[in-house]
Protein backbone atom coordinates (compact mmCIF):
# COMPACT_ATOMS: atom_id res chain seq x y z
CA UNK A 1 0.00 0.00 0.00
CA UNK A 2 3.15 2.21 0.98
CA UNK A 3 4.38 1.63 -2.87
CA UNK A 4 1.39 2.45 -4.29
CA UNK A 5 0.93 5.44 -2.51
CA UNK A 6 4.10 6.66 -3.29
CA UNK A 7 3.82 5.70 -6.87
CA UNK A 8 0.82 7.85 -7.04
CA UNK A 9 1.95 10.68 -4.94
CA UNK A 10 5.46 10.77 -7.75
CA UNK A 11 2.60 10.38 -10.58
CA UNK A 12 0.99 13.67 -9.34
CA UNK A 13 4.07 15.47 -9.07
CA UNK A 14 5.50 14.58 -12.52
CA UNK A 15 2.01 15.79 -13.66
CA UNK A 16 2.19 19.16 -12.14
CA UNK A 17 5.67 19.66 -13.35
CA UNK A 18 4.94 18.68 -17.09
CA UNK A 19 1.68 20.81 -16.74
CA UNK A 20 3.96 23.86 -15.81
CA UNK A 21 6.25 22.76 -18.43
CA UNK A 22 3.18 22.57 -20.89
CA UNK A 23 2.42 25.94 -20.31
CA UNK A 24 5.44 27.64 -20.46
CA UNK A 25 5.52 26.93 -24.13
CA UNK A 26 4.79 29.19 -26.80
CA UNK A 27 1.57 29.51 -28.99
CA UNK A 28 2.50 31.67 -31.53
CA UNK A 29 4.88 31.07 -34.74
CA UNK A 30 3.16 28.04 -36.11
CA UNK A 31 -0.91 26.23 -36.14
CA UNK A 32 -0.46 23.04 -34.65
CA UNK A 33 -3.72 20.71 -33.85
CA UNK A 34 -3.94 20.64 -30.42
CA UNK A 35 -7.35 21.04 -31.69
CA UNK A 36 -7.85 24.70 -30.21
CA UNK A 37 -7.97 26.33 -33.45
CA UNK A 38 -11.10 23.95 -34.91
CA UNK A 39 -13.06 24.93 -31.40
CA UNK A 40 -14.84 21.29 -31.72
CA UNK A 41 -14.87 19.46 -28.89
CA UNK A 42 -13.96 15.95 -27.96
CA UNK A 43 -12.44 15.49 -31.42
CA UNK A 44 -15.74 15.57 -33.16
CA UNK A 45 -17.66 12.89 -31.25
CA UNK A 46 -20.59 12.36 -30.25
CA UNK A 47 -21.32 13.80 -26.59
CA UNK A 48 -24.71 12.10 -25.98
CA UNK A 49 -23.96 8.59 -28.06
CA UNK A 50 -21.66 8.13 -25.01
CA UNK A 51 -25.10 8.01 -22.86
CA UNK A 52 -27.57 6.40 -26.28
CA UNK A 53 -24.82 3.87 -27.46
CA UNK A 54 -22.84 3.40 -24.91
CA UNK A 55 -19.44 3.88 -27.30
CA UNK A 56 -17.57 6.50 -28.96
CA UNK A 57 -19.23 7.55 -32.21
CA UNK A 58 -18.21 10.25 -34.86
CA UNK A 59 -20.63 13.22 -35.40
CA UNK A 60 -21.67 14.60 -38.46
CA UNK A 61 -20.45 17.71 -39.11
CA UNK A 62 -23.12 19.56 -40.99
CA UNK A 63 -25.07 18.51 -37.22
CA UNK A 64 -24.11 20.79 -34.91
CA UNK A 65 -24.40 22.95 -31.48
CA UNK A 66 -22.57 25.42 -29.52
CA UNK A 67 -22.07 25.40 -26.02
CA UNK A 68 -19.47 26.98 -23.58
CA UNK A 69 -17.56 28.25 -26.64
CA UNK A 70 -17.24 24.75 -28.36
CA UNK A 71 -18.95 22.70 -31.02
CA UNK A 72 -20.55 19.79 -30.64
CA UNK A 73 -21.37 17.28 -33.59
CA UNK A 74 -23.71 14.80 -33.53
CA UNK A 75 -24.69 11.69 -35.61
CA UNK A 76 -28.67 12.54 -35.82
CA UNK A 77 -30.59 15.27 -35.33
CA UNK A 78 -32.10 13.29 -32.13
CA UNK A 79 -29.24 13.18 -30.42
CA UNK A 80 -28.65 17.61 -31.22
CA UNK A 81 -32.15 17.52 -29.41
CA UNK A 82 -30.89 15.69 -26.15
CA UNK A 83 -28.13 18.07 -25.99
CA UNK A 84 -29.52 21.02 -26.92
CA UNK A 85 -32.35 20.67 -23.84
CA UNK A 86 -29.68 19.60 -21.80
CA UNK A 87 -26.13 20.49 -22.50
CA UNK A 88 -24.71 20.12 -19.17
CA UNK A 89 -25.93 16.32 -18.57
CA UNK A 90 -24.04 15.57 -22.38
CA UNK A 91 -20.89 17.67 -22.06
CA UNK A 92 -18.00 15.96 -20.92
CA UNK A 93 -16.66 16.85 -17.37
CA UNK A 94 -14.15 19.39 -16.23
CA UNK A 95 -14.86 20.64 -19.95
CA UNK A 96 -13.56 17.45 -21.06
CA UNK A 97 -9.96 17.70 -19.79
CA UNK A 98 -8.07 14.49 -18.40
CA UNK A 99 -10.20 14.70 -15.15
CA UNK A 100 -7.37 12.84 -12.86
CA UNK A 101 -5.05 16.04 -14.07
CA UNK A 102 -7.77 18.72 -13.20
CA UNK A 103 -8.38 17.06 -10.03
CA UNK A 104 -4.05 17.38 -9.08
CA UNK A 105 -4.74 20.95 -10.53
CA UNK A 106 -3.85 20.40 -14.20
CA UNK A 107 -5.02 20.43 -17.81
CA UNK A 108 -3.87 17.66 -19.68
CA UNK A 109 -5.60 16.56 -23.19
CA UNK A 110 -7.42 12.96 -23.40
CA UNK A 111 -7.70 9.62 -25.20
CA UNK A 112 -11.22 9.23 -26.34
CA UNK A 113 -10.72 5.81 -25.56
CA UNK A 114 -10.79 6.47 -21.91
CA UNK A 115 -14.29 7.39 -21.50
CA UNK A 116 -16.53 6.46 -18.94
CA UNK A 117 -19.99 7.57 -17.32
CA UNK A 118 -20.11 7.45 -13.53
CA UNK A 119 -23.16 8.72 -11.99
CA UNK A 120 -24.42 9.95 -15.11
CA UNK A 121 -21.62 11.74 -16.38
CA UNK A 122 -19.41 11.72 -18.93
CA UNK A 123 -15.26 11.57 -17.86
CA UNK A 124 -12.21 10.90 -19.97
CA UNK A 125 -8.63 11.10 -18.90
CA UNK A 126 -4.70 10.92 -20.50
CA UNK A 127 -4.89 7.84 -20.82
CA UNK A 128 -5.69 3.98 -19.72
CA UNK A 129 -2.93 4.36 -16.92
CA UNK A 130 -4.39 8.12 -15.42
CA UNK A 131 -7.70 6.24 -15.38
CA UNK A 132 -6.74 3.43 -13.32
CA UNK A 133 -5.48 6.27 -10.96
CA UNK A 134 -8.66 8.23 -11.19
CA UNK A 135 -10.49 5.47 -10.60
CA UNK A 136 -8.44 3.67 -7.23
CA UNK A 137 -10.49 6.44 -5.40
CA UNK A 138 -13.18 8.03 -7.88
CA UNK A 139 -15.21 9.94 -5.52
CA UNK A 140 -12.62 11.83 -3.84
CA UNK A 141 -10.77 12.56 -7.15
CA UNK A 142 -13.89 13.77 -8.42
CA UNK A 143 -14.31 16.02 -5.12
CA UNK A 144 -11.14 17.58 -6.05
CA UNK A 145 -11.53 17.44 -9.60
CA UNK A 146 -14.85 19.36 -8.88
CA UNK A 147 -13.10 22.08 -6.49
CA UNK A 148 -10.42 22.71 -8.67
CA UNK A 149 -12.34 23.53 -11.66
CA UNK A 150 -13.53 26.85 -10.88
CA UNK A 151 -10.46 28.14 -10.81
CA UNK A 152 -8.77 26.51 -13.75
CA UNK A 153 -11.74 27.40 -15.87
CA UNK A 154 -11.58 31.32 -14.59
CA UNK A 155 -7.60 31.79 -15.58
CA UNK A 156 -8.96 31.25 -19.42
CA UNK A 157 -10.61 34.16 -21.08
CA UNK A 158 -14.66 33.04 -20.99
CA UNK A 159 -15.37 29.68 -20.83
CA UNK A 160 -13.05 26.76 -20.83
CA UNK A 161 -13.74 23.84 -22.69
CA UNK A 162 -11.48 21.36 -23.89
CA UNK A 163 -10.64 21.73 -27.80
CA UNK A 164 -6.97 20.46 -26.48
CA UNK A 165 -5.60 24.22 -27.29
CA UNK A 166 -5.28 24.82 -23.71
CA UNK A 167 -3.04 22.49 -22.67
CA UNK A 168 -0.85 22.91 -25.73
CA UNK A 169 -0.44 18.88 -26.50
CA UNK A 170 -0.17 17.43 -29.64
CA UNK A 171 -1.74 14.56 -30.99
CA UNK A 172 -3.62 13.92 -27.62
CA UNK A 173 -0.73 12.74 -26.22
CA UNK A 174 0.07 10.16 -28.87
CA UNK A 175 4.32 9.61 -29.48
CA UNK A 176 4.27 10.94 -33.28
CA UNK A 177 7.87 8.65 -33.91
CA UNK A 178 5.86 5.36 -32.91
CA UNK A 179 3.63 5.81 -36.03
CA UNK A 180 7.08 5.37 -37.93
CA UNK A 181 9.03 3.27 -35.91
CA UNK A 182 6.53 1.14 -34.38
CA UNK A 183 3.41 1.36 -36.82
CA UNK A 184 1.01 2.21 -34.59
CA UNK A 185 -0.93 4.75 -32.41
CA UNK A 186 1.17 4.48 -28.66
CA UNK A 187 0.40 6.95 -25.87
CA UNK A 188 3.65 9.04 -25.12
CA UNK A 189 4.92 9.17 -21.38
CA UNK A 190 4.14 12.75 -19.87
CA UNK A 191 7.31 13.18 -17.97
CA UNK A 192 9.17 12.61 -21.76
CA UNK A 193 8.45 15.60 -23.93
CA UNK A 194 9.99 18.09 -26.38
CA UNK A 195 8.21 21.34 -27.62
CA UNK A 196 7.85 22.20 -31.39
CA UNK A 197 6.37 25.23 -33.12
CA UNK A 198 4.52 25.88 -30.11
CA UNK A 199 3.14 22.66 -29.11
CA UNK A 200 4.07 19.62 -26.84
CA UNK A 201 4.79 15.91 -27.85
CA UNK A 202 5.05 12.85 -25.50
CA UNK A 203 7.07 10.28 -26.53
CA UNK A 204 7.21 6.19 -25.08
CA UNK A 205 11.22 6.23 -24.75
CA UNK A 206 13.83 8.46 -24.70
CA UNK A 207 14.59 7.26 -27.87
CA UNK A 208 11.84 8.55 -29.38
CA UNK A 209 12.05 11.68 -28.01
CA UNK A 210 15.71 11.99 -29.21
CA UNK A 211 15.18 10.75 -32.79
CA UNK A 212 12.48 13.55 -32.98
CA UNK A 213 14.28 15.96 -31.44
CA UNK A 214 17.24 15.74 -34.06
CA UNK A 215 15.04 15.94 -37.11
CA UNK A 216 11.01 17.05 -35.81
CA UNK A 217 10.01 18.36 -38.85
CA UNK A 218 10.65 14.42 -40.28
CA UNK A 219 8.38 13.03 -37.60
CA UNK A 220 5.81 15.70 -36.82
CA UNK A 221 2.34 15.44 -38.74
CA UNK A 222 1.84 17.44 -41.77
CA UNK A 223 -0.16 20.29 -41.42
CA UNK A 224 0.03 20.94 -38.32
CA UNK A 225 -1.75 17.22 -37.36
CA UNK A 226 -5.47 18.74 -38.54
CA UNK A 227 -7.33 16.67 -40.82
CA UNK A 228 -5.52 16.94 -43.90
CA UNK A 229 -8.57 17.10 -46.40
CA UNK A 230 -9.96 19.84 -44.08
CA UNK A 231 -6.62 21.50 -45.01
CA UNK A 232 -6.82 20.38 -48.67
CA UNK A 233 -10.51 22.68 -48.58
CA UNK A 234 -9.71 25.77 -46.50
CA UNK A 235 -11.08 24.48 -43.02
CA UNK A 236 -9.70 23.42 -39.88
CA UNK A 237 -10.94 20.28 -38.10
CA UNK A 238 -9.63 17.93 -35.49
CA UNK A 239 -9.01 14.43 -36.02
CA UNK A 240 -9.18 11.33 -35.18
CA UNK A 241 -5.76 9.70 -34.27
CA UNK A 242 -7.15 6.05 -35.63
CA UNK A 243 -7.19 7.89 -38.99
CA UNK A 244 -2.94 7.86 -38.74
CA UNK A 245 -1.44 6.81 -42.11
CA UNK A 246 2.04 7.36 -42.95
CA UNK A 247 2.42 8.31 -47.00
CA UNK A 248 5.72 9.05 -48.94
CA UNK A 249 7.25 9.03 -45.11
CA UNK A 250 4.92 11.99 -43.66
CA UNK A 251 2.33 11.37 -40.98
CA UNK A 252 -1.39 12.46 -42.54
CA UNK A 253 -4.45 12.21 -39.87
CA UNK A 254 -7.99 12.97 -40.85
CA UNK A 255 -11.61 14.11 -39.15
CA UNK A 256 -12.85 10.02 -39.76
CA UNK A 257 -12.75 7.03 -41.92
CA UNK A 258 -15.07 8.71 -44.29
CA UNK A 259 -12.93 11.77 -44.29
CA UNK A 260 -9.55 9.39 -45.01
CA UNK A 261 -11.60 7.45 -48.30
CA UNK A 262 -12.12 11.51 -49.52
CA UNK A 263 -8.91 12.12 -49.22
CA UNK A 264 -7.27 8.90 -50.74
CA UNK A 265 -9.39 8.80 -53.68
CA UNK A 266 -7.00 11.55 -55.41
CA UNK A 267 -4.03 11.46 -52.60
CA UNK A 268 -1.25 13.01 -54.71
CA UNK A 269 -3.72 16.28 -55.71
CA UNK A 270 -5.17 16.50 -51.89
CA UNK A 271 -1.75 16.63 -50.58
CA UNK A 272 -0.92 19.32 -53.21
CA UNK A 273 -3.83 21.22 -52.39
CA UNK A 274 -3.12 20.96 -48.67
CA UNK A 275 0.15 22.14 -48.96
CA UNK A 276 -0.92 25.20 -50.62
CA UNK A 277 -3.69 26.29 -48.34
CA UNK A 278 -1.25 25.44 -45.27
CA UNK A 279 0.90 28.81 -45.21
CA UNK A 280 -2.62 30.83 -45.69
CA UNK A 281 -4.18 29.13 -42.75
CA UNK A 282 -0.94 29.52 -40.26
CA UNK A 283 -0.62 33.46 -41.56
CA UNK A 284 -4.71 33.69 -40.66
CA UNK A 285 -4.39 32.11 -37.08
CA UNK A 286 -1.51 33.14 -35.85
CA UNK A 287 -3.71 37.06 -37.15
CA UNK A 288 -6.42 36.18 -34.92
CA UNK A 289 -3.78 35.21 -32.01
CA UNK A 290 -1.89 38.55 -32.36
CA UNK A 291 -5.88 40.03 -32.09
CA UNK A 292 -6.68 38.37 -29.04
CA UNK A 293 -3.34 39.16 -27.58
CA UNK A 294 -4.07 42.41 -27.55
CA UNK A 295 -7.92 42.80 -26.41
Amino acid sequence: MMIQTRTKRLMVAAIAVAAQAIFSGSAMAQAVNVSGKSNIAISGHDPVAFFTQKKPMHGNFKITSKHQGATYFFVNERHKALFDANPTKYAPQCGGYCAFGVSVGALLPVDINTWQVRNDKLYLNLNPQIVKLFNQNLDANIAKAEKNWPRLAAQAAGDLVNTSGKSNVALDGHDPVAFFTMKKATHGNFKIASQHRGATYFFANKQHKSMFDSNPDKYAPQCGGFCAFGVSVGALFPVDIKTWQVRNDKLYLNLNPQIVQAFNKDLDANIAKAEKNWPGLVAKSNQKKASAMKK
